[in-house]
């Protein structure tokens, strides 16, 4: 393994090794309170040479050693297979939470492709008594590794991180992280529903593009956007007047919008246009609706319909969207036959369609 230690400490992603103290990569200075990510470099050649690959570790202190990650790519037929392993250097119980899912983002300007911030936590019991340790054979000095997650990608998808380095989203527990965790909750798992049914207290009204009017609560507002919080200042003619036109946003949308805001979900997903709702999500930076919009519309790729939503999602900067429409059309080739290019007008995502396109997996 000496020879892939190596390789963990030089960087290829792209950022500097002094800073962005919060990476996993090789033998970098990164406390475990610290650590957000776990960066894996030359991703795609190790998918094509399946082994076992250090990735790096973290510190209790700056020279205290406290975790070491492993991991092992495999691939079983048409899908490839990243599982991930940890090893403490001390024996005691732990626990670590990791990207929950393998969807990916794609971000082309640094080189990296990233999984689910969502993440899902690991509880680990005496971890040197542990039966269900994974010892690796022929590297003896490594100890036990506990095996932690895998996730699996297509062809396709190993094909995005050509080139790229993959991130794998992480966090030991600690009072703040754990804080953190539990307002993520509060606001994936609305409560307010009884609120939508009863607005006789409500404080501020949402008028839409042909003039609809909709009475809503200011705190449910500035709870999930930025952008409505800033609305709420004094100063704004917004606050002043408790009302404010939502431009390009037509009465069903704006209905749609409240609803996801009250309850986390809707009802009626088959009417919706997630299109519309995509642009709201990314106007007024609400982050849930963006991605149910973003998971809405990968779900509705068609032939006829791919270019459409891959100009939509990189007109919003929708990586995932945009990752899956490209795959999408890669898979299918029909949809070269049955579209034009006057969907797509900006020169640099034409390129970028056939730069993937012609690209070897």
């Amino acid at each position: 393994m000496e020879q892939l230690n190596n390789e963990a400490q030089t960087s290829s992603s792209g950022i500097p090794k002094e800073e962005n103290r919060d990476i996993v990569l090789g033998h970098r200075s990164c406390k475990t309170c610290d650590a957000k990510w776990l960066c894996i470099e030359n991703v795609y050649q190790k998918f094509h040479r399946p082994n076992y690959y250090d990735i790096g570790g973290t510190y209790y202190l700056e020279d205290l050693p406290d975790f070491w990650f492993t991991s092992k790519t495999e691939q079983v037929g048409d899908i490839f297979l990243l599982h991930i392993f940890i090893q403490r250097y001390c024996e005691g119980s732990f626990s670590i939470s990791i990207s929950y899912g393998s969807e990916m983002e794609i971000d082309k300007k640094q080189k990296i492709v990233r999984l689910t911030k969502s993440l899902k936590e690991y509880k680990f019991e005496n971890t040197r008594e542990n039966s269900n340790s994974t010892q690796i054979e022929g590297e003896p000095e490594l100890g036990c590794l506990e095996y932690v997650s895998t996730y699996n990608f297509s062809n396709l998808d190993v094909g995005f991180m050509k080139n790229k380095s993959l991130y794998i989203a992480i966090a030991f527990p600690s009072p703040k992280i754990l804080n953190l965790n539990v307002f993520d909750k509060l606001l994936t798992v609305h409560t307010f529903e009884g609120l939508l049914k009863n607005l006789e207290d409500a404080d501020f009204t949402l008028v839409s593009e042909d003039g609809e009017k909709f009475r809503v609560h200011k705190a449910i507002l500035a709870a999930h956007s930025d952008v409505f919080k800033a609305m709420f200042r004094e100063e704004t003619i917004e606050s002043q007047k408790q009302l404010v036109k939502l431009v390009d946003v037509t009465a069903e949308d704006l209905k749609y919008l409240i609803e996801y805001l009250y309850t986390g979900y809707l009802k009626n997903l088959e009417n919706a246009d997630f299109v519309n709702l995509l642009m709201i999500a990314d106007r007024y930076n609400l982050k849930g609706l963006r991605h149910l919009s973003q998971c809405a519309l990968a779900e509705q790729l068609t032939i006829e319909n791919a270019f459409y939503i891959l100009a939509m999602a990189d007109m919003y900067d929708s990586n995932y969207l945009k990752a899956e429409s490209l795959k999408f059309i890669k898979k299918n080739k029909d949809t070269l036959k049955v579209n034009t290019f006057k969907d797509i007008t900006n020169a640099e995502l034409v390129r970028e369609l056939f730069t993937y396109l012609v690209d070897e997996d």
